[in-house]
């Protein structure tokens, strides 16, 4: 029986509880080592796999969205690093590993050991740009060294037959992978040049794993490569693989088929339009000297005929009868000169005859006195006309004119009065009239 004060979960309770746990052990990304034992891709892109070690395995999880980012593309019996997230799916209640990221085991390793070797090397300078060998323009003979089964060696050949047909091509087999990959590629390599027959050589592969290309990161394959006389051109994996080969070889391609376009860069058809082009310049440069001659010839021609005594004696008639010419014209035009000089003097001694002078002056004279005799009389005139003016204006305003019409002037004590209150009885007045004066005195003062 259950005890009434004990809680009853559900199973999503006990799973979302479960969850919680479970994920917050875990906080964030974490890494796990062990072997892909079994793998399943869905429609819908996702791929379900499951990791097991010596004694355990687990369910893992990748989306579809995150296989294209992956490094190693997972596949069964890989010994693989899975960088993850513990996550607890709810519904069937187990637990499982989002994968975000997948690395070989072995990776580090070789990745640990090819920076080593690279960093020997390049510090020994066998990497360096300088000690690059050029490849030839036109090669008579080719060495490939690569698997003789296989689509690489069929590509090589059908683009080297295309481009140059007529080159010698000599095929050296070797292993492209495994423990004896760099010792076949190494002794192929000491026979191509001990017998130094070729211009160039090639070694080449398909792609594969990091594993399967471990064996062009050899030290002394590297080193046998850099003591090459002949150029090398590498193509080894995909164009994104790169290997110790790829940095000491002369020349590193993409793919074999791009080595192939390399060693033969110059084709026949490159070849034919050379030929036609070196053709075309040597019929231009045969057209310019043939122009040249002929100009030199026409200049030749042409001193000579300006050096012919006839042309010369004719050249030298031509320039007496130009100056002949010129002469007549100078005098001529000197002459005119002088000529109008003398109407111009004649004119000027005109102007200057003394009778002719007198008799303008004498003219001038009469007529200035006749001018200032007028000028005189008018001023004269206009003075009187003045006077006049002003006498009839002295006339007008002055006090004593108006005694002709009948007016008097009275003063009284000695001043001019003209009211009453100026005047008083028995004071002396004197009247002024037109022609003298009158003394009188005050009898009445009447106002009116």
């Amino acid at each position: 029986m259950v005890n009434a004060e004990e809680k009853i979960y559900s199973v999503s309770e006990i799973n979302s509880h479960v969850k919680d746990i479970i994920e917050c052990s875990f906080n964030g990304y974490v890494i796990v080592e062990g072997e892909i034992s079994q793998l399943n891709k869905a429609q819908s892109g996702h791929i379900y796999i499951t990791l097991k070690d010596e004694t355990s395995s687990v369910k893992c999880t990748l989306w579809s969205a995150r296989v294209s980012k992956m490094q190693v593309y997972p596949k069964v019996g890989l010994k693989a690093l899975i960088k993850c997230k513990v996550s607890f799916y709810e519904k069937n209640g187990t637990y499982q590993l989002d994968i975000v990221g997948i690395s070989s085991v072995s990776t580090g390793k070789f990745h640990e050991l090819f920076e080593k070797l690279k960093l020997k090397l390049k510090d020994e300078g066998l990497f360096d740009i300088k000690f690059k060998k050029n490849l030839p323009k036109y090669p008579k003979s080719i060495s490939v060294i690569t698997s003789l089964t296989g689509s690489v060696i069929q590509d090589i050949l059908k683009i080297i037959e295309r481009r140059l047909p007529g080159v010698a091509i000599e095929i050296y087999a070797c292993n492209v992978q495994g423990e004896n990959c760099p010792t076949s590629i190494i002794k192929q390599l000491i026979e191509i040049n001990k017998k130094n027959s070729s211009d160039v050589i090639i070694i080449a592969r398909g792609g594969g794993s990091l594993e399967d290309l471990i064996g062009y990161n050899d030290e002394y394959l590297a080193r046998q490569i850099y003591n090459s006389k002949i150029p090398i051109i590498t193509a080894v994996g995909h164009e994104t693989d790169t290997t110790i080969v790829d940095l000491v070889s002369d020349m590193r391609a993409a793919t074999p088929s791009e080595a192939a376009e390399i060693a033969t860069r110059e084709s026949v058809g490159d070849i034919s339009n050379c030929f036609h082009e070196f053709r075309n310049r040597l019929d231009n440069i045969l057209f310019n000297i043939l122009n040249n001659k002929k100009y030199q010839l026409k200049e030749n021609i042409n001193s000579v005929e300006k050096n012919n005594p006839e042309n010369k004696i004719n050249n030298y008639n031509q320039t007496v009868d130009i100056y002949l010419e010129t002469l007549k014209t100078k005098l001529l035009s000197n002459l005119m000169s002088e000529r109008n000089k003398m109407n111009v003097v004649k004119v000027k001694l005109k102007s200057l005859d003394p009778i002719s002078k007198i008799s303008e002056l004498e003219s001038k004279i009469n007529n200035n006195k006749e001018v200032l005799k007028n000028a005189l009389n008018n001023i004269i005139t206009r003075k009187k006309n003045i006077i006049n003016l002003k006498n009839n204006r002295i006339k007008d305003i002055n006090p004593l004119s108006i005694l002709d019409k009948g007016y008097s002037i009275v003063y009284c004590d000695g001043k001019i009065s003209n009211k009453i209150s100026n005047f008083k009885e028995n004071k002396d007045l004197t009247i002024r009239v037109t022609d003298g004066v009158i003394h009188s005195k005050v009898k009445e003062i009447k106002k009116n």
